[in-house]
């Protein structure tokens, strides 16, 4: 972030600011539960237990909210914990999500 950010760690940490933010604004998404009862597809929620913007609370009621879905959260993983390093990882669990290797489980 600071190689992209130039604004210095007041920046950074307005970005973050805003960021967190979204987690109590319904508005912004419109992700209400009724909202989120309405999805029907079975989904797979990931998430890093170690998100420094979001809170490990909100993917528990995404989980809780969205009828079929299920919760994989990443150990140790941060904010977005599918890319680099642990992308090989998540294609194995994403394509045995897909499978359906879940929902027999």
């Amino acid at each position: 972030m600071r190689q992209r950010h130039k604004g210095g760690e007041k920046q950074i940490e307005q970005l973050f600011e805003i960021t967190r933010g979204f987690a109590d604004n319904y508005t912004d998404v419109n992700f209400t539960p009724q909202t989120l009862a309405a999805i029907t597809a079975e989904t797979l929620i990931v998430f890093g237990d170690r998100d420094p913007l979001y809170p490990l609370s909100l993917a528990t009621e995404l989980y809780r909210d969205i009828p079929k879905s299920y919760l994989w959260v990443v150990p140790n993983g941060g904010h977005g914990p599918i890319f680099r390093e642990a992308a090989p990882r998540f294609e194995e669990t994403a394509m045995s999500f897909l499978r359906g290797d879940w929902a027999s489980a």
